[in-house]
C-alpha cells in the first residue's frame, strides 16, 4: 500500500483550495506550501492534474504572467473553501473528542497529550510516512476503529481494555 493509499481522498484538492484562499499563487509554490504545512510533498504530477481538475469544474481560473501560470479562487471556489472550513471545524471537534479518550486510556490530561503531540509534530509528521506500508497500514485502519467505538459510550470500557492491553504487549515487544 502506498502513500496515496494513506491520503484521504480530497486532501489534495483541500490543501491546493486552502493555499489559493489569500490570492493567486503558481504551481511550484503551491507544492512547497503544502509540504511546509503538511510534511508531505505532493509530486507534480499530482498536483497540475488536480489544478486542471478544479479549473476544469470552475473552481479556478488560470493566468500566465511572464514565465509562470497563476491560479485563482473563482466565486464558486471561494464558497466551497469556507463549506470545507466550516467541516473542518466540526472535524477539530471530533478530533478533540478522540483526543480525550486518548488521554483518559494514557492516563494524561487532554492539555498534557495536546502539549506533547504539539511539542513532537514535526517529528511525527514524517516518521509515521517511514514506517512500512504493511506496519502504517493497520495503524491507519485501527485509528478510524477507534473513533468509531469512541462515539459509543457503552463501549468505552472495553474499547480502553483492549487499547490498555495492547499497549502494554507494545511495551513488552519494545523491550520496556
Amino acid at each position: 500500500m502506498g502513500l496515496k493509499k494513506l491520503v484521504p481522498r480530497g486532501f489534495l484538492t483541500t490543501c491546493i483550495l486552502k493555499q489559493l484562499k489569500d490570492g493567486p499563487k503558481h504551481g511550484y509554490y503551491i507544492i512547497k506550501s503544502i509540504e511546509k504545512e503538511t510534511g508531505w510533498e505532493p509530486s507534480p504530477g499530482a498536483v497540475y492534474p488536480t489544478l486542471h481538475e478544479l479549473k476544469e469544474r470552475g473552481l479556478i481560473t488560470k493566468k500566465r504572467k511572464d514565465r509562470k501560470i497563476f491560479y485563482k479562487l473563482t466565486k464558486e471556489g471561494r464558497e466551497l473553501i469556507h463549506t470545507l472550513e466550516k467541516s473542518m471545524g466540526e472535524m477539530k471537534d471530533r478530533f478533540g473528542y478522540f483526543i480525550g479518550v486518548l488521554g483518559q486510556i494514557l492516563g494524561v490530561s487532554e492539555s498534557e497529550l495536546r502539549n506533547l503531540i504539539k511539542k513532537h509534530e514535526g517529528i511525527q509528521k514524517n516518521r509515521f510516512f517511514l514506517l512500512p506500508p504493511k506496519i502504517r497500514e493497520p495503524m491507519f485502519e485501527s485509528r478510524s476503529f477507534i473513533l468509531k467505538i469512541a462515539k459509543d459510550k457503552t463501549k468505552h470500557k472495553k474499547l480502553m481494555k483492549i487499547l490498555k492491553d495492547t499497549k502494554q504487549e507494545l511495551k513488552k515487544l519494545s523491550g520496556e
